[in-house]
């Protein structure tokens, strides 16, 4: 096995400081060992007021809402925007008087496996989900922007989760938040196929119903909801297709780490939301352009964990171009996103190709140099720290290990990793994965070198 403590170079590096043990080796080697989630923990929000506003909206969970173990459901006190349940609704030839229930909200969880070809749901795959995230985003009213943000919270629509019902109908859901001069809030379109009418007109859950030039039905509804007194101001448009597509458009105002904020202006109009959900480019009936792709993955950080300055968009550009400066033997990487581990680095992966092996790359800045953790023989990996004569930190280690699944021991997989973690003194970090189950990753130098690129800053 290749001795990581002998790559050394004596004329222009010095030993660096051995700091005590930390939790931040820890964290890369999490990083590095992750594999695919297989199930995912989702929040069913069931109002008391029945509709399509209450049977189809879920909020997209973070890693931080989801529990360790199922927990018992919890009660909060609802207050809607009081109505009329008497008076005439514009489009609507009757209204019927809704069951008022306590104005509770009763939230469980529970698991599904999510996916974007599963065939009982044949009218989603991949593909479909690029193209609907396409057009959602070029529906975009201008002065409207999104955020720059992880690829599940950029519009993008999710794997549709399986809950094994009888009569599935499942619904993709696509996320983000958006700004509008000073108006700041979310966007949130849900898309399913179904074989149900048109629902009643329900007093207190629209204000008009709305028939566009292809007979496509949409209601919308300008309301506000406060929950344990705090108040969100949200308007939406659900627009029931002749070929069984039913869609939700609904922006709010709330914004911020789980939505804890509020701007008091919704940053799009109804008229918004009623082109995104009458537009043919969501229905689930529409062809995909040949060749369009499935939606990338969300790549992770490999660094401390740090709470590092947030990314700009900009930043990312910029970094995109000095990316193209690097020879990756006539590989590419795709553009960087944020991490979804973190809203503070960006990441990209450079594609195995032939005998190169797949390379993660990650930069973020405010972080500390990784921690000489004292050597462990029965972990397979070598690591080695040394510092630049300007204070810059690199470390490297190379690391061989075996992964096989839970209810399949006999497919295991052997994978090699070579990683390179370049540290300035301004706490700017890239970390160079090199990972590969079928040929022998890149030597430590040649990621250095990368690592090392001039402008690959933020």
């Amino acid at each position: 096995m290749y001795d990581m403590a002998s790559v050394t170079d004596p004329e222009r590096d010095e030993p660096a400081d051995e700091p005590t043990p930390s939790r931040t080796k820890r964290v890369w080697t999490y990083g590095l060992i992750a594999v695919s989630v297989i199930a995912v923990a989702v929040v069913i929000v069931g109002l008391l007021l029945p509709g399509p506003e209450s049977e189809l909206t879920t909020a997209p969970p973070s890693s931080s809402d989801v529990p360790s173990s199922a927990a018992a459901p919890t009660e909060n006190r609802v207050v809607d925007e009081p109505f009329d349940p008497k008076a005439p609704i514009p489009g609507c030839d009757t209204v019927e008087v809704p069951d008022t229930g306590d104005g509770k909200i009763t939230s469980s969880f529970t698991t599904g496996e999510p996916s974007y070809d599963n065939p009982r749901f044949p009218w989603f795959t991949g593909p479909k989900a690029t193209a609907m995230s396409d057009a959602l985003r070029q529906l975009l009213p201008a002065g409207a922007e999104l955020q720059f943000a992880t690829e599940s919270q950029s519009l993008v629509f999710q794997p549709i989760t399986d809950f094994g019902d009888p009569d599935p109908m499942g619904s993709t859901n696509a996320y983000g938040s958006v700004t509008n001069g000073d108006a700041r809030g979310s966007l949130q379109v849900v898309v399913q196929k179904t074989s149900a009418k048109v629902p009643p007109c329900v007093a207190g859950q629209l204000d008009a119903r709305r028939v566009l030039s292809d007979a496509t039905v949409v209601d919308v509804h300008d309301t506000w909801q406060e929950i344990n007194g705090v108040r969100t101001n949200r308007r939406s448009a659900y627009a029931y297709a002749g070929d069984g597509s039913w869609i939700q458009a609904i922006a709010d105002d709330a914004y911020g780490d789980n939505k804890k904020q509020n701007s008091g202006k919704i940053p799009l109009a109804i008229d918004d939301l009623v082109r995104m959900a009458g537009d043919p480019g969501l229905r689930v009936s529409t062809a995909v352009p040949a060749g369009t792709p499935a939606p990338r993955d969300e790549c992770l950080a490999y660094y401390g964990g740090a709470d590092g300055p947030e990314v700009t968009r900009e930043q990312a550009a910029r970094l995109d171009r000095v990316l193209a400066t690097i020879d990756f033997r006539d590989r590419r990487p795709p553009p960087l996103q944020i991490s979804g581990s973190t809203n503070n680095g960006l990441c990209t992966t450079v594609p195995a190709a032939g005998s190169l092996p797949r390379l993660d790359i990650s930069i973020a800045g405010g972080q500390s140099p990784p921690a000489q953790e004292r050597p462990d023989p029965t972990s397979g990996e070598r690591t080695s720290i040394r510092r630049l004569g300007d204070g810059t930190v690199i470390s490297m280690s190379r690391s061989f290990y075996s992964t096989a699944p839970i209810d399949d021991p006999g497919a295991a997989q052997s994978e090699m990793s070579t990683t390179v973690i370049v540290t300035r003194p301004n706490g700017n970090q890239v970390a160079v994965v090199s990972r590969s189950s079928f040929a022998p990753a890149l030597p430590p130098a040649e990621l250095e070198e990368i690592a090392l690129t001039p402008g690959l800053e933020l």
